[in-house]
């Protein structure tokens, strides 16, 4: 289960702090989250320090966001290697 949990830090930033397993089902929710972040004109930072497992579909998902202009953040290594495998 994933949990997402928006903090607006100040004027122009958002950070979106994901916890658990982000899993395709998760994608969605995700997007519509950062769909309304964005649409305030906000810089948006997804904090990835409270997940636990990413499955392939997500880190497509995530390398997409990253390539839209959104910050990842918080990555263990299992994540950033995932997210290295898919970029290539």
């Amino acid at each position: 289960m994933l949990r997402i949990t928006r903090s607006d830090l100040d004027a122009d930033l958002t950070t979106l702090e994901l916890e658990g397993r982000l899993l395709a089902r998760d994608v969605t929710e995700l997007e519509r989250s950062l769909a309304e972040a964005l649409a305030s004109d906000r810089r948006v930072v997804l904090d990835l320090c409270g997940v636990t497992y990413v499955d392939a579909a997500s880190a497509e998902a995530l390398v997409g966001l990253r390539r839209k202009g959104v910050a990842l953040a918080g990555c263990s290594p299992f994540v950033r290697e995932l997210l290295k495998e898919v970029s290539s």
